[in-house]
């Protein structure tokens, strides 16, 4: 047991008193004298030790209340295990999200949070080992700081793009704080603490000493941009597209209006008034009038305080030509009625000895449909074609051994046995990726066609089964191959009018015709940690740049097209233009904060003391003297002042009892 003040232990010295009192202030007796005093010596003697008892018994209790007294001025207390301060890792974590962006009562959330984190450092002792963490959990996260230097880094701290990863800083914290065997760990959060993972997994015990610190905003509404999509894939130069914008209105309890506005190319090219009920979402249709034919960069607006990193939502979308399709074999009229009828194809039919070469080189996706034979130069010139990027269709015909030198040559399994039955395909299908934007929503009772006659096929290890029957067997597959694509087909055409004639045989061609290899996605998070793709022919070091940030970073060849990752140096939202080292451009990419942080729920104070319970906690309210109180429990552990106050108390009631119930 230690003590704050142990000057006043040196009060003790006045218990000398009340023993002088006791030992020199005797009552004198006055002797009196009886005829017969023989019977009232024994009580004298008996009344004399009842006496005694009273007088060594009351002073005992007033000597232990005198004590008690002082001690708790002394103020004592039972240091944290764990030994001496500097045995000691205090960490600090401070929530620089988004969020943290909101007005409280005392200012805006992250200079309270970061103004809290300097008076912590300024009151504990200046050998103190620190610890400071925020969202990024970069390399000053497993460093310790002196306190001046903590304070300077605390004074640098932005707020970040990241969302807030609470589990992942307490997890930072444990993991320095086992590595480096430190007595005990107090480590200070400083959040709004708002609800995105699950924290119950935690896994925390009696060393660590959590002391909380909630912010509290007085934002009691926010609407978002959720995200972007285009109402159709293909887009076309000059040509209007259909934008669709999902709105969502974050508030519990009341409606929302805002106006939404549309900026394309630098121009702002609509306005609209919006009111979204309390709790929902709402999808609006845009229309864009492209100015610019290869790329459109365009950014939706949200009217919205005092949340406002959400309000904004970049995209971009690249306008291409019109895809050239190129069926090769025997003439299926289904099949030219897909491509011949939509202005974004450019179809032709040729028999194998009518083709030209030099045609295949020019188009995107090529057709195989009962090929008579296949000449070793067609092969080499078919190889190079989907090695390149393009997307190869096969449909067998009543002879499957006409594939097998190209199939051989991709390493794809050959053509089966063929099988003459009726089979019906599996609606599950449908919920693969292939066709996760062929359907708004799947009818639970879909009719899918049935087919009369099929191959078997068997699966590579690259290979992956877009279309099956109900008992499992494989109809289409799907194969990379260099950086284009092979479907192949079991089902022979001609066989199978049900299957061709079916809405489900012009969904599947359309998504093959433009929905691989050409796929490039509108807008990605700035803190994503997937790769990006984009559907470009290069490889190499490539530079992203906007304004006057310019970021390099190495990209490789996928079977889709580039890809890449983005790494910390990019932190603001925007649209970014990616370019070779020698400045020519290769695309654009949108970048957008996470919307994580849009949500306005956080855990209550209750939530909090459940989640941290294996821990010791103190949840603090935001203001000087409950640091200040914080930091002395830090440094002091238990306090027993209290407990002594009320043994003072205790010895005193027990004087009373002694003085009134036992007789002189």
């Amino acid at each position: 047991m230690n003590f704050i003040f142990p000057q006043f232990l040196w009060a003790l010295g006045v218990l000398v008193i009340p023993i002088v009192i006791h030992l020199f202030n005797f009552r004198r007796y006055r002797r009196i004298m009886f005829s017969n005093v023989r019977m009232l010596k024994d009580i004298e003697t008996q009344s004399r030790k009842t006496k005694q008892l009273k007088k060594w018994l009351v002073l005992l209790t007033r000597l232990l209340a005198i004590a008690s007294l002082v001690l708790a001025f002394a103020q004592p207390f039972l240091p944290h295990h764990g030994g001496k301060l500097k045995s000691q890792l205090i960490s600090i974590y401070i929530d620089n999200s988004q969020s943290m962006l909101a007005e409280g009562e005392n200012g805006q959330l992250f200079e309270v949070a970061k103004n809290q984190a300097r008076e912590i450092i300024r009151n504990v002792p200046q050998n103190s080992k620190i610890q400071i963490l925020d969202n990024s959990l970069n390399y000053n996260s497993n460093k310790i700081f002196s306190p001046a230097n903590a304070i300077r880094l605390i004074d640098d701290l932005e707020v970040d793009y990241r969302p807030n990863k609470l589990g992942h800083v307490i997890q930072k914290i444990q993991n320095i704080y086992q590595s480096q065997l430190w007595g005990t760990n107090h480590a200070f959060l400083l959040s709004d603490f708002q609800k995105q993972e699950d924290l119950s997994v935690l896994d925390l015990d009696s060393n660590y000493n959590i002391y909380i610190y909630p912010s509290k905003s007085q934002a009691n509404h926010n609407i978002s941009v959720d995200s972007v999509w285009l109402a159709s894939p293909i887009t076309h130069p000059h040509e209007p597209m259909e934008l669709i914008v999902r709105i969502k209105n974050h508030e519990k309890s009341d409606e929302v209006s805002s106006t939404l506005t549309l900026h394309c190319d630098g121009n702002q090219q609509l306005v609209k008034s919006i009111r979204l009920p309390a709790n929902s979402s709402e999808d609006f249709l845009l229309t864009i009038n492209p100015s610019f034919s290869e790329w459109i960069s365009g950014e939706i607006i949200l009217d919205d305080v005092p949340i406002t990193f959400d309000n904004s939502y970049f995209f971009t979308i690249p306008t291409i030509p019109k895809i050239r399709v190129i069926q090769l074999g025997k003439y299926v009229p289904e099949l030219a009625r897909i491509f011949e009828q939509d202005s974004t194809f450019q179809y032709a039919h040729y028999e194998v000895d009518q083709l030209d070469y030099s045609l295949i080189n020019t188009c995107d996706f090529i057709v195989l449909n009962q090929i008579d034979n296949l000449s070793s130069g067609l092969i080499k010139q078919l190889l190079e074609f989907v090695n390149s990027g393009g997307v190869l269709s096969l449909f067998p015909g009543r002879t499957n051994d006409v594939y097998a030198p190209l199939l051989d040559q991709m390493g794809l399994s050959r053509y089966g046995k063929l099988s003459i039955q009726k089979a019906n395909i599996s609606p599950s299908c449908l919920k693969l990726d292939f066709y996760k934007d062929a359907y708004k929503r799947i009818p639970p009772n879909i009719f899918l066609p049935s087919i009369n006659a099929f191959y078997s096929l068997k699966l590579d290890m690259k290979s992956e089964a877009i279309l099956f029957l109900k008992e499992g067997s494989p109809i289409i597959t799907q194969t990379p191959f260099g950086s284009g694509t092979v479907f192949q087909s079991a089902i022979p055409l001609d066989s199978n009018q049900n299957y061709i004639s079916s809405e489900l045989f012009v969904i599947t061609h359309l998504k093959m015709a433009f929905g691989n290899g050409r796929t490039h996605s509108l807008s990605y998070e700035v803190n994503t940690t997937n790769p990006i793709y984009l559907p470009i022919n290069y490889s190499g070091v490539i530079q992203l740049e906007k304004s006057d940030v310019k970021v390099l970073t190495d990209a490789s060849l996928d079977n889709s097209g580039v890809r890449f990752w983005l790494n910390d140096e990019l932190s603001e939202a925007g649209v970014y233009t990616v370019r070779q080292t020698n400045n020519e451009m290769l695309s654009k990419v949108a970048l957008n904060y996470s919307r994580d942080e849009s949500h306005f729920t956080f855990f209550s104070d209750k939530d909090l003391e459940v989640l941290f319970s294996k821990a010791r906690v103190s949840l603090a309210i935001n203001d000087r003297f409950s640091i200040l109180k914080s930091i002395q429990d830090m440094q002091e552990g238990t306090h027993l002042w209290k407990l002594f106050v009320l043994l003072c108390l205790i010895f005193l009631l027990i004087e009373i009892l002694l003085l009134r119930f036992i007789k002189s």
